[in-house]
């Protein structure tokens, strides 16, 4: 008796992108593509609907992160199957991604390789994640701020440090700072300090430089 191919849901917002992962999907004689989103919203949809063995989705879509397509996706089934797809190899965005619930965590720069195979070990029950990404996992590891205790990666930095390091990518000085999120130059500062300090970062340029790299802005 011949096995049941699996069905997958590709959800990317690039028509290009997407047709490109369909077509290496639906190479494979055990796979079918069941159905195609462009938004976080239809994906959910669509994944009510299907109920696919599987699910592909992007990390960044036009209304929603995957992050949060994932969640949506195992509220409506705890056993959700879902392989992230990213070009940021940071271990912030990829924490999220696994805290979320995803199985798999791929760079697009690997579909051609790791792609089918991806899919099937997520299937079968087994997680995997891009080894450059699996590097990152592995040299961070051991920051005070990403341990077993926490739930996710932003809470290593705050909302309020994270919103002072988009300040400093913007050229803003403390003061400006300070206004546009109605604090004292002093608090920002402080923020920037312990923002710092959890990056191991230098000084203000380097902080924003590593937290662009491990992926702490969406």
């Amino acid at each position: 008796m011949t096995a049941r191919p699996l069905s997958i849901l590709v959800v990317d917002d690039h028509p290009l992108f997407r047709a490109g992962v369909v077509a290496m999907l639906s190479s494979d004689p055990g796979m079918v593509v069941a159905g195609e989103a462009d938004t976080g919203k239809s994906a959910i949809e669509a994944f009510r609907t299907l109920r696919p063995d599987v699910a592909v989705v992007d990390l960044m879509l036009p209304d929603l992160s995957g992050d949060q397509v994932i969640v949506a996706m195992r509220s409506i089934d705890p056993l959700a199957k879902v392989v992230m797809l990213t070009t940021y190899a940071g271990d912030a965005s990829a924490r999220r991604a696994l805290a979320a619930g995803a199985q798999g965590y791929l760079l697009k720069t690997s579909l051609a390789d790791d792609l089918v195979s991806t899919v099937r070990s997520i299937y079968a029950g087994e997680q995997r994640v891009s080894s450059e990404v699996a590097q990152q996992l592995a040299e961070h590891s051991a920051d005070e701020c990403l341990t077993e205790r926490e739930i996710s990666a932003d809470e290593c930095l705050t909302e309020r440090e994270i919103a002072v390091l988009r300040g400093v990518g913007a050229g803003l000085s403390n003061k400006q700072i300070a206004q546009r999120l109605g604090l004292s130059p002093e608090t920002v500062k402080e923020y920037l300090s312990n923002a710092m300090g959890k990056l191991h970062a230098s000084n203000p340029s380097h902080a924003l430089a590593i937290a662009l790299e491990r992926g702490f802005f969406r």
